[in-house]
């Protein structure tokens, strides 16, 4: 994408107002923060990454429009996938076979719409995980996993506001420890934790039993003590509804009495999902009954060339950083 693009704020006015007041973002200096992140970009040459506004953007945001944090997260989120082609290089976010992954799976399913705090809630049901590896194996879960957070952290309103994460965990068992493996644990953790520009406000898990106690003994020495403060367990979707809007949630998971707004049916929610919104930005047809993509608008484009290789780290090209570390809005300053 050009980086000359029109760009149009869409953030709405609760999350204006949130992003000055948590985020220091101040929408007159808004783009010309972005020219500073991308002019220190292009002075980089071991770093090779897209520079249009909403992409930079979710990295200022994250970091609270520090420049040298958000420096850092950026050689992080390309560090980590230049270190796992094999989750994110050669990805088709289209491609029937990761749709089909997260509809099986009916994991990382972005809710409709956001919740009272402007949040994205994602749901994640682990009792419908395969692990037998008959028809995907770990690897390929991962890669059809990352495009979801990579599409929704193109909206700027989940940028400013976050995610809620609800997992139901009934059913699970220790196959799902051994099925990923310790490294793919690790690295997992190291990706969503230190090298994605989201920002993760809450994790609720509920019907946690005695053997996600296990699997979480397991992840815990992996996770950061923020990330560890922000997780829930609930033992009854009661103490959820005080946690997530009721209007939020499946029918599925709603009582049977509940009479008000929900987000449909789970086989609803997943139909409007693969068809036509997050998971490829574009809409599917069959013609002649060969599967098509018909992609709309050039402000989806990022996460197609996202995968193709062009854009990653070597760090063998990077000199020593001998700039003091400190926090601060923009380097041209005069």
């Amino acid at each position: 994408m050009s980086e000359s693009e029109d760009y149009e704020c869409e953030l709405d006015e609760a999350s204006k107002v949130k992003s000055k007041e948590e985020l220091n973002e101040i929408p007159e200096e808004r783009l010309s923060s972005v020219q500073c992140f991308r002019d220190w970009i292009h002075q980089q040459p071991w770093l090779k990454t897209p520079t249009n506004t909403k992409f930079l953007l979710s990295f200022l945001r994250t970091k609270k429009f520090s420049q040298l944090e958000a420096r850092g997260l950026l050689e992080r989120y390309w560090s980590a996938r230049t270190k796992c082609p094999e989750w994110t290089q050669g990805i088709d976010p289209a491609d029937p076979n990761i749709i089909k992954i997260l509809r099986d799976t009916q994991v990382y399913i972005p809710l409709p719409g956001r919740d009272k705090d402007g949040r994205k809630v994602i749901f994640s049901s682990m009792s419908k995980m395969d692990y037998s590896g008959k028809f995907f194996g770990p690897d390929e879960f991962t890669r059809a996993t990352i495009p979801v957070f990579d599409f929704l952290l193109l909206e700027e309103n989940i940028q400013v506001n976050g995610f809620t994460f609800l997992v139901d965990c009934t059913d699970v068992t220790l196959r799902a420890q051994t099925w990923f493996g310790m490294d793919r644990i690790k690295k997992g953790q190291e990706m969503r934790q230190k090298a994605i520009p989201a920002r993760m406000k809450e994790i609720h898990y509920y019907n946690a039993g005695p053997v996600m106690e296990a699997l979480f003994n397991v992840v815990r020495p992996f996770m950061t003590e923020k990330l560890r403060k922000r997780m829930v367990f609930h033992t009854s979707m009661t103490t959820v509804y005080e946690k997530i809007d009721m209007s939020m949630l499946p029918q599925e998971y709603l009582p049977d009495d509940y009479m008000g707004t929900t987000a449909g049916s789970m086989e609803s929610i997943l139909v409007i999902i693969h068809i036509n919104a997050w998971a490829c930005k574009c809409f599917l047809h069959f013609v002649n009954g060969i599967l098509i993509t018909i992609y709309i608008g050039n402000s989806y484009y990022l996460p197609f060339y996202h995968y193709n290789g062009s854009y990653g780290v070597d760090l063998s090209k990077k000199e020593k950083d001998d700039v003091p570390q400190a926090s601060f809005r923009k380097l041209n300053v005069f």
